[in-house]
């Protein structure tokens, strides 16, 4: 079992203590029960046992690797930020390529548009406003020696490029009938070489943000534009000269309309490909900035730009293509990264976006349950203050709309899982936190939302766990008042296999807080052990119960 530093949002306040917490996966909690590990403090204090294993949310820090030359020398950097055109002599294209996207934008809805258009829109009309002049890295012109900054930008690039066309063209040449599992060619840890060059372009954006964040849009512009120009040729097909003369213009169409539609599907793949490459890049570049490299209008134009896709995604076509929901994912991936530097912008867009959407009009429920589930990757910040009251103040909104929740099981289901992932990490690291006033309204709001559905079968699997993460939350006095009701419902459910994992999960995270946060008199601590091992242990029988709790 992993440990947790708590101190380290707490501002050092506390010992190093394991807990159920972390990144939390409602999913997972959900799954059939396996082993969990076991872990240990680094202080001289005895080491707890936790009883949950690391969740699938936990998201990899990234090993800072050296550069594969040497660092620039004093007299060849610039500021972070900037372009440096003195220095790094980048062609012109280049500096305006960001602008002239945001252009073409208003025109075409090229840069705003990253997936392929949908069955039944043309694609020509890209091709007709295509750019006059496309940022190639090996025309890079300099007089003289050129600095290390140019030279590697330039190599590193180039390396990316080539090794994302490489991939590109191995998936376009698979079956044509059937639909490629990208993240079986294009995920984390299927190509380490792969995996290497976007962490080198991470590293290398510390120093040249815009630089490397242009680049990566430039080349997914550039790569569509090349598909839009590559048309399948028919026109030494032998199968149409040999055809019988009555039946050659049947043929002809038919011939016509098959490779019509072989282009098509080349170039959704293509595109789908670069998305797939371009969200992974730019997962790897925001992970080694800070806020000091994203403010200013190239933060709000990357907010923009990935929020779009977001909000103007389709879920019909979701549901139609694994590939689309896996993108959408790396998609919300991104936000949950962007969210950890400009949090109060972009939760400020889903809360804007979802009081937009009105609440009883056709098809709004799967709108907003589609924006829900991009949002499980925000993370709330309980250190320093102001991370504090922004984090609240996002948690109480999400709670009035959670709260108005009515009719749509799938809806309040969604609302219950966001939530649940929200407060779980959270829960793990608060203390004198749980009394600002607009987390304590908050978390009333959801706790009385989230025992309303717990009394209901079909809520059960959703509603324990939140209920649960709501007290972990609480004040002392509140989370003493009403922990032993939910306790009670727990343990009335742990008869029904269906909720039994659920029900444990949330009695030992129950558990967990009145041992080691808010313990009572010892006796009492020592009486409420023993009423709760003879549930889980019972003496007339061999072995421990429930059977599929994990060790």
């Amino acid at each position: 079992m992993a440990t947790q530093r708590t101190g380290d949002e707490t501002g050092g306040r506390r010992e190093l203590r394991a807990n159920p917490f972390g990144n939390y996966s409602l999913l997972e909690a959900q799954q059939p029960a396996r082993g969990a590990g076991a872990g240990t403090n680094g202080t001289a204090a005895p080491a707890r046992e936790s009883p949950f294993a690391n969740y699938s949310f936990q998201e990899a820090q990234q090993n800072g690797q050296a550069l594969p030359f040497p660092p620039p020398s004093p007299t060849a950097s610039a500021d972070a930020g900037s372009l440096g055109a003195d220095k790094l002599q980048i062609p012109d294209d280049l500096a305006n390529a960001y602008t002239q996207l945001a252009d073409n934008a208003s025109a075409d809805g090229s840069t705003h548009s990253l997936y392929a258009s949908e069955p039944g829109q043309h694609h020509h009309q890209q091709q007709q406003q295509q750019q006059q002049q496309q940022f190639q890295p090996q025309h890079f012109q300099h007089s003289g020696a050129i600095s290390i900054e140019q030279y590697a930008i330039r190599t590193l690039y180039e390396e990316f490029r080539d090794r994302a066309a490489a991939k590109i063209d191995t998936i376009v040449e698979l079956r044509l009938d059937r639909e490629p599992n990208l993240a079986k060619h294009l995920d984390h840890g299927v190509d380490p070489t792969f995996d290497r060059t976007l962490e080198k372009l991470g590293m290398l954006a510390r120093r040249r943000p815009r630089v490397i964040i242009e680049l990566l849009l430039v080349w997914r512009k550039t790569t569509i534009d090349a598909a839009d120009d590559d048309p399948l040729d028919n026109s030494n097909n032998p199968a149409i000269g040999s055809a019988p003369l009555p039946d050659l213009a049947r043929h002809h169409h038919m011939q016509a309309a098959a490779l019509s539609r072989a282009h098509y599907i080349v170039r959704e793949r293509k595109s789908l490909v670069s998305v797939y490459i371009l969200c992974r890049a730019l997962s790897a570049v925001v992970s080694q900035l800070d806020a000091s490299h994203l403010d200013g209008d190239l933060g709000d134009r990357l907010e923009e730009l990935v929020f779009g896709q977001v909000k103007q995604v389709n879920p019909a076509n979701l549901r139609r293509s694994q590939n689309r929901r896996e993108i959408q994912d790396l998609y919300a991936q991104l936000i949950g990264r962007i969210s950890g530097i400009r949090f109060s912008s972009m939760s400020d867009r889903f809360i804007a976006e979802l009081e937009r959407i009105p609440m009883v009009s056709s098809g709004s429920d799967e709108r907003i349950v589609e924006l829900l589930h991009n949002m499980r990757f925000i993370r709330l910040r309980v250190y320093p203050i102001d991370a504090l009251e922004e984090s609240s103040a996002f948690l109480l909104s999400c709670a009035k709309f959670y709260s108005r929740t009515s009719g749509s099981l799938r809806l309040k289901h969604a609302w219950a899982t966001l939530l649940t992932e929200l407060l779980m990490p959270i829960a793990a690291v608060v203390d004198v936190e749980v009394n600002l006033p607009e987390l304590v309204q908050a978390i009333d709001i959801i706790y009385a939302k989230a025992m309303k559905m717990a009394s209901k079968v079909r809520h059960v699997t959703v509603a324990f766990p939140l209920a649960a993460a709501t007290l972990c939350i609480s004040r002392r006095e509140v989370f003493h008042q009403r922990w032993l009701s939910l306790l009670e419902y727990c343990i009335q459910r742990l008869k029904d296999k269906q909720f039994r994992r659920v029900s444990m999960d949330a009695i030992l995270r129950m558990l967990w807080v009145y041992l080691f946060r808010y313990p009572e008199a010892s006796n009492v601590v020592l009486r409420r052990i023993d009423s709760l091992s003879r549930i889980f242990f019972p003496a007339t029988k061999l072995h421990a119960w429930p059977k599929t709790v994990p060790p």
